[in-house]
């Protein structure tokens, strides 16, 4: 090769070198930019710590004594200084009806009573051997000459017209509190009229389970209540449950409400009770997918994601027990795993796992 084209054939090869370079720069540059991006991810580490059951239902407050008291007798009424919502004791006096009728009747009632009773004791007289006996009540000769006489009747008259002024007074028939209130001074009621309603401080949550969550329940155990509207919690306890399954397949249990609490019957709240199952190995439910019907949890590992083939045992619709495929402090990927291959790149956003 003559040393004129040497020279000539520098300048080609040159710039051929340089080209090259920039296409495979360009073609790396390109290759990055059309990766696809990791995928963020959350983590959570696999922990062996207590397991609880979660039961979670809709309920309503129910008083565990909720009368409304009637009218016993006609009349009046006298006194009345009561009003919903008012705090009473029992036996404390809440309604008077005018008496005096009641007590014109109890007055006729015992002089009937009197005049029988004498009349009674006058035809015995003629029966000296009657009253020698020990016992002449037991004779039947002693019942005919009573019931002659008319004091058993009279008897019964008098002690109707005794109660009949004892309905005229109306008391609380156990402390708590009054609701619905339609007494007051001057009325005139009816036997059977309502007057008020009270129900007693000892106040329940009725709620219907499920059969299988029913099972898991005993008498005290704990249990949450909360008042969405209120949006207050209060405590209570497994307070009973009716052994009779429904149409619905759902069981009436009553939780017993604990403590101070500004609750009244008919409110509605929710209702958590935790049913413990012991230590066990646990996951955040998110971490739990399936795979091809397998269940699958993805760990972290050096930014990859890794495919592990588990197997779990209670669920408690937040965590979910591993009996097998991963071990304690495992960390593992609790969102954006449904469509997660073995080894794909991740980004973790909560970077203090």
């Amino acid at each position: 090769m003559s040393k004129n084209l040497f020279f000539l054939l520098i300048p080609f090869f040159y710039f051929a070198c340089n080209s090259e370079e920039k296409i495979d720069e360009k073609t790396a540059t390109e290759n990055v930019k059309n990766a696809p991006p990791n995928t963020m991810v959350k983590v959570d580490t696999a922990i062996y710590t207590p397991f609880y059951l979660l039961i979670e239902s809709a309920g309503k407050v129910k008083a565990h004594k909720d009368v409304t008291i009637l009218a016993e007798t006609n009349g009046t009424i006298l006194e009345a200084n009561i009003k919903s919502g008012q705090k009473v004791s029992e036996r404390e006096v809440l309604v008077r009806l005018k008496p005096e009728e009641a007590q014109l009747q109890l007055q006729s009632a015992e002089i009937k009573y009197e005049k029988a009773k004498l009349e009674f004791e006058n035809s015995l007289i003629g029966f000296p051997k009657l009253l020698a006996q020990d016992n002449p009540e037991q004779d039947s000769l002693y019942q005919k000459l009573k019931i002659g006489s008319g004091l058993q009747e009279s008897s019964i008259q008098l002690k109707e017209a005794q109660l009949a002024l004892q309905k005229t007074v109306i008391r609380a028939p156990f402390s708590g509190t009054l609701y619905d209130v339609q007494a007051f001074k001057g009325k005139s009621v009816k036997a059977g009229d309502e007057l008020f309603a009270e129900f007693n401080h000892r106040l329940l949550v009725e709620v219907n389970l499920l059969e299988s969550e029913a099972l898991n329940l005993k008498e005290a155990m704990p249990a949450a209540i909360r008042n969405p509207a209120m949006d207050e919690s209060f405590t209570g306890e497994v307070y009973s449950i009716n052994p009779k399954v429904d149409e619905n397949g759902l069981v009436q249990t009553q939780i017993l409400l604990k403590g101070e609490h500004a609750l009244w019957p008919g409110m509605n709240v929710e209702v958590e009770i935790r049913i413990p199952k012991g230590e066990r190995l646990q996951v955040p439910k998110g971490s739990l997918v399936l795979r091809s019907g397998k269940p699958v949890v993805f760990s972290v590992e050096k930014d990859l994601a890794k495919w592990n083939y588990v197997e779990f045992g209670y669920d408690n619709g937040k965590m979910v027990e591993i009996t097998d495929g991963i071990k304690a402090g495992t960390v593992v990927i609790t969102n954006n795993n449904l469509q997660l291959a073995h080894d794909a790149p991740i980004s973790i956003q909560n970077s203090d796992k």
